[in-house]
């Protein structure tokens, strides 16, 4: 009678020195021993077929050994392509997203350190344009000033020679003109003179 832990405790035992085995087993209960005997006749080589029966525990069954052997495997191939398989196979897989995940990512830094590196070669290159552009440009405003102020100085001194030649010419006919006055006015002087005399 197997035990569910509520009622009392019982094994099945062979009878010890003492006890009668009349082909029967011994059952203990809570220590008090039946002896189950089996009936005399057909009804008691059917009792000795049941304990022939009954398996050794010390002396394993070939058939019942290979029984369990073939279950384990067929439970292990079940288990291998329903459940095993397909958790590697998911596992594989994220490994495998990981992986390219990783590689995506280091790719995609790769890509953005190429693009600064582009974008800081092409600043510098821009900024030297720059100020290769600004060196132009202020050589070509000095170069502009410098047209200006030759032009403004050439203008300047053929203003001044000019007024110094109509100045000249204002002098000299002004000179012509004071001259033709003095002759005129000493030739009225002597005229004068010559009256009074």
């Amino acid at each position: 009678m197997p035990s569910n832990g509520h009622g009392p405790k019982s094994s099945v035992r062979t009878p010890q020195e003492g006890e009668q085995d009349r082909g029967g087993i011994v059952i203990s209960v809570t220590g008090a021993s039946w002896t189950l005997l089996g009936l005399v006749g057909s009804e008691s080589h059917a009792s000795s077929s049941f304990i022939d029966g009954l398996p050794d525990p010390m002396k394993p069954d070939l058939y019942q050994v290979g029984f369990v052997i073939v279950i384990l495997i067929a439970m292990f191939m079940f288990l291998k392509y329903t459940f095993f398989k397909p958790v590697s196979k998911v596992m594989d897989d994220r490994e495998a997203e990981i992986a390219t995940g990783s590689a995506t990512k280091h790719q995609a830094a790769a890509e953005i350190e190429q693009r600064q590196a582009d974008y800081a070669a092409r600043l510098r290159e821009l900024r030297g344009q720059a100020f290769e552009r600004r060196k132009e440009l202020a050589t070509e405003a000095t170069h502009q000033k410098d047209v200006l102020l030759d032009e403004a100085r050439r203008k300047a001194l053929h203003q001044r020679s000019v007024a110094r030649e109509a100045l000249e010419a204002q002098q000299e006919q002004a000179k012509v003109q004071l001259t033709a006055e003095v002759d005129a006015l000493s030739e009225s002087m002597v005229l004068h003179l010559l009256k009074q005399a």
